[in-house]
């Protein structure tokens, strides 16, 4: 647990000097694309996790090459289409009933 702490406080260091300073409203964004990636590959799903960081990551890359303005857009497209299709995710398991 300690090292946990540790680890978390040398990160949040790291983020602040990177940033050049942090403010309670820094991590939004990122909490935003961390619970797409989960939902997108499928909740208990490791693999899936890192699938769908990828899909998101990749879907993100190739929408700003085009346009600055519309990777954001794409990312929440793609997150509710997975929804739309995939319920589970596209790894995740379907539920026992």
């Amino acid at each position: 647990m300690g090292i946990a702490f540790a680890t978390l406080a040398l990160a949040g260091v790291l983020f602040g000097m990177r940033q050049g300073g942090v403010s309670p409203f820094d991590g939004q964004l990122t909490v935003l694309f961390a619970f797409e990636t989960v939902i997108i590959g499928g909740l208990g799903s490791l693999w899936g996790t890192l699938l769908g960081g990828i899909v998101l990551g990749v879907a993100q890359t190739i929408a700003g090459q085009f346009s600055p303005e519309i990777p954001l857009l794409i990312g929440h497209l793609v997150f509710l289409a997975v929804l739309a299709f995939r319920p589970n995710g596209l790894m995740g398991k379907q539920a026992l009933r």
